[in-house]
């Protein structure tokens, strides 16, 4: 009869136990951790990508080619990449940014004092659900709800990395790997790369004579512009693709946890009595 009138408590105090096993385990937070440090690490590789192709193209708009009465520059041809490719590095910007506070947050959750302020809540929880004092309705209700909460950061912070890396796997990586799309940058990069070395390395070696046959040759140009063309053919479409994962994965789901966040505490705080 004694176990039928406390069944709620009770069941409160081994979910209690449980809760102080899994804070001190780290188990969670480890793995937690390390998915935020790789999503970290891999943002930074992709972000020196960008930037790396950004600088490519920078040195490629420097090179001209001079018609009679004309000049051609053959950067402009590269001008809707390279301005894609400087919108890109903000949102890498911003994705490198969130993952930062998320580390700084699972720091601030997975650390010793917070552990023993949780666990101290915990214990007195659970000493007044069993035990009440003289006019304690008050604050006793708005502890119960401030206990949730720390509960709730505690586990909900470091599962944020595990539901990325799950919703990245199972919905996101078939369509758009990050590592492919990265390798596919890189690629872009080097081709872009190679089209301006040898057109100043042919420049700079070309004789007199042929500098002067190249000034009125129309084919020489066209072939030096559908290089480029080709060398950045696709490069958009590699772009938009790792703008939209890792907006998903790392501006996205922080933004739903967050609100998942504001609606429990306005939901614990507008409980009754």
């Amino acid at each position: 009869m004694m176990i039928k009138e406390y069944w709620n408590k009770i069941l409160i105090s081994l979910l209690s136990c449980l809760i102080i096993f899994f804070a001190f385990s780290y188990s969670l937070d480890l793995k937690g951790k390390e998915l935020v440090d790789n999503s970290f690490t891999q943002a930074v590789i992709v972000f020196g990508s960008a930037k790396a192709l950004n600088a490519v193209i920078s040195l490629a708009q420097g090179t001209e080619l001079d018609l009679p009465f004309l000049t051609v520059a053959i950067g402009e041809v590269l001008d809707p990449i390279n301005d894609l490719v400087e919108q890109f590095s903000l949102v890498m910007l911003a994705s490198m940014t969130s993952l930062g506070i998320q580390k700084i947050m699972m720091n601030f959750v997975t650390n010793d004092i917070y552990n023993y302020t949780l666990l101290f809540c915990l214990i007195f929880f659970n000493i007044w659900l069993f035990y009440r004092f003289s006019k304690d309705e008050r604050f006793r209700t708005l502890f119960f709800k401030f206990t949730v909460i720390l509960v709730f950061l505690r586990f909900a912070v470091p599962l944020i990395g595990v539901v990325n890396e799950f919703t990245y796997n199972s919905f996101v990586k078939q369509d758009y790997n990050i590592e492919k799309l990265n390798e596919n940058i890189v690629k872009v990069k080097e081709e872009v790369n190679q089209v301006t070395v040898d057109t100043i390395k042919q420049k700079q070696e070309s004789s007199l004579l042929s500098k002067i046959a190249e000034k009125f040759d129309s084919e020489y140009y066209n072939k030096k512009i559908e290089e480029y063309r080709k060398a950045v053919d696709n490069s958009s479409e590699f772009i938009i693709d790792l703008i939209i994962a890792f907006v998903f994965q790392t501006i996205l789901l922080p933004l739903v946890f967050l609100f998942a966040l504001y609606h429990l505490v306005r939901g614990i705080f507008n409980l009754s009595r």
